[in-house]
């Protein structure tokens, strides 16, 4: 190739030149518009949410007659628990208790993933000793915990009903 007449170089370039052109990929118009339409879609879709919301003030009573017109928003069960959680000496003894609990349950499981001898068991039983240990650290690190920390893990064990790991 390195041999080429000049006239060979010029009819070679053009060639060169309309393989690139071929190459090049232009994005299509349409794509804009579909992001025009998708965020449209959104904004339709947050209006729905908002104008849809939990409507309280015809709520019934306990007597069956509707909720007083006060204006007075009454507190989620939610936020009654949080507002009477116990003395931070009550709720990490009862987290304690808790984790406790949940490390003899996992030990009960792993030692019957230890007698099986299945695909996967060695696994499994990987995990849960990962949970047993970090539940462990936790324990630990309570001891020494402030007390929002404590607050905070409360609410979310007792209050959420959430897993602790």
């Amino acid at each position: 190739m390195g041999d080429l007449t000049p006239s060979e170089k010029s009819l070679s370039r053009p060639a060169a030149r309309s393989e690139k052109a071929k190459l090049i990929v232009a994005q299509p118009k349409q794509i804009k518009e579909l992001g025009l339409l998708l965020k449209s879609i959104e904004g339709l879709a947050q209006r729905v949410g908002e104008s849809t919301g939990e409507d309280m003030s015809a709520d019934l009573g306990a007597t069956g007659a509707p909720a007083t017109a006060t204006g007075a928003k009454r507190a989620s069960p939610r936020d009654q628990s949080i507002a009477s959680l116990p003395e931070p000496a009550i709720m990490k003894e009862q987290l304690e208790k808790h984790i406790e609990k949940e490390v003899k349950k996992l030990t009960r499981e792993a030692k019957k993933i230890a007698r099986l001898a299945r695909p996967g068991a060695a696994f499994s039983l990987n995990e849960l000793y990962a949970r047993i240990r970090r539940l462990n650290a936790l324990l630990h690190e309570l001891i020494e915990a402030s007390v929002e920390i404590i607050r905070r893990l409360f609410i979310r064990v007792f209050v959420d009903k959430q897993p602790i790991i």
